[in-house]
């Protein structure tokens, strides 16, 4: 006994630790995943599933149909019709009352239907397969997105995590310097407030560094989000900003953009818009359907038509049924009108868009350089930052310098930093808008 509880103490365990265990993702492997399991990818393969079923509706109206009935009916008082009296040899004018039938009867029998002919079903049959295509166009397009959203998000962790680190190495910088300028102060060589301008100096940075790991931990539960998994997943990113700062470069005349999936749902919304036209004007033409039915019905005043010795009376028939349009008040006339309508304006969504299209990666291409520039700029400003800082400390330790000059130094260096990382950020940005402009 005392064994099996063992058991189950460890199995306990074990679940425990591999529940606790974080999933790594490259920025890929976390668009791969989005792009299977985020809840509007789902919901665009369901669209694209419906989508296929109403194909289906439609081709099954035009397939054959076949229903059977059963209609039971016992006249409690059977109906009573008046003819002549004469009929029975009475006086002329008068009328005798007289009843015609049973009070049980049954009537069973099979009815079918075939549509020979109905061109706005044949037109309707190829809208429906391009309707499939257009949510298919749109399923593409809502993947793109999800994708770029992932892209984003993880741009954000990554730059709050390197904010982080940031944070971190000035707190271990001031730290240090803290520690020299006690020294100096208990030897006499620098006065009291200068050691408490650093202790507030150093105070800010560990409050600001709590902030940012708190950003740093919302900005995964944002990207894990976006991923499509728990939030409450423990996750680890994999790649590195140096790595997704430099791999991606654009060429000025590229023509990927064509590739767009929303070239694709014009061109289908186009399609569909000429189909609606095609399939108004098919209502001018007639239509033709083959029809029949047997039937067996019974006639009893009793209920006993499970008597194999009473007769049952067939019926049986096949017809065709034409139907042709000849005026309905000019209704079609003004639904092809306006479906034209629909088509022209399809068209020029089309030349709109492709105008916005090109407008996007123009924008994008001037946003990315732009970014670009600004990053290598914000570079070499902390590099200079860096430097001036350190000679101001050098020149302070050496007793040459002023604790406010040094003070201005690391304000300096501390706002050059947090440009750096603005800056950083713009260009992943800009790079994931290029990319996405571009059709990537």
């Amino acid at each position: 006994m005392k064994s099996k509880w063992i058991v189950l103490i460890l199995f306990s365990f074990f679940a425990v630790n591999i529940h606790a265990q974080s999933q790594a993702y490259s920025l890929q492997q976390a668009q791969d995943y989005a792009a299977q399991n985020h809840n509007s990818t789902k919901a665009a393969a369901l669209d694209v599933l419906g989508a296929q079923a109403t194909v289906g509706e439609v081709l099954s109206t035009g397939l054959p149909q076949l229903s059977g009935s059963v209609d039971y009916t016992n006249f409690l008082k059977l109906p009573t019709s008046l003819i002549p009296a004469e009929f029975f040899g009475g006086e002329p004018g008068e009328f005798a009352e007289v009843q015609f039938g049973t009070k049980q009867n049954i009537t069973a029998g099979l009815s079918f239907s075939q549509l020979l002919f109905n061109g706005s079903w044949l037109v309707g049959v190829n809208a429906a397969k391009t309707y499939v295509g257009l949510l298919e166009s749109q399923q593409k397009l809502t993947e793109v997105d999800v994708r770029k959203n992932v892209e984003l998000a993880y741009y954000t962790a990554l730059v709050s995590s390197e904010s982080e680190n940031i944070w971190q190495k000035n707190i271990d910088n001031l730290s240090k310097t803290l520690n020299d300028v006690t020294a100096l102060n208990k030897q006499g060589f620098v006065e009291e407030i200068d050691v408490d301008r650093l202790k507030i100096s150093l105070s800010n940075l560990q409050t600001n560094l709590e902030n940012v790991k708190r950003q740093t931990e919302l900005a995964k539960t944002f990207l894990k989000f976006q991923i499509g998994i728990d939030v409450n997943q423990e996750i680890e990113l994999t790649d590195s900003l140096d790595i997704l700062q430099s791999d991606f470069i654009f060429i000025d005349n590229d023509q990927n953009y064509l590739s767009r999936p929303e070239f694709d749902i014009l061109e289908t919304t186009r399609i569909l818009n000429d189909y609606n036209v095609r399939i108004n004007k098919a209502g001018y033409y007639p239509s033709l359907v083959l029809t029949g039915s047997y039937q067996q019905n019974a006639q009893r005043n009793e209920f006993d038509f499970f008597n194999a010795d009473q007769p049952w009376f067939e019926t049986a028939l096949v017809g065709v049924s034409l139907q042709v349009p000849i005026f309905d008040g000019l209704n079609k006339k003004h639904k092809i009108e306006n479906a034209q309508i629909g088509l022209q304006k399809a068209e020029l969504m089309q030349q709109t868009t492709t105008q916005a299209i090109q407008l996007e990666i123009a924008k994008a291409k001037t946003d990315y350089q732009n970014a670009l520039n600004d990053l290598e700029n914000q570079q070499s400003n902390i590099t200079l930052a860096e430097k001036i800082y350190n000679v101001s400390l050098i020149k302070y330790q050496q007793g040459v310098g002023s604790s406010l000059e040094l003070t201005s130094a690391e304000s300096s260096l501390f706002q050059t930093q947090g440009a750096y990382i603005g800056a950083l950020y713009n260009l992943l940005n800009a790079k994931a808008n290029l990319k996405r402009a571009l059709g990537y």
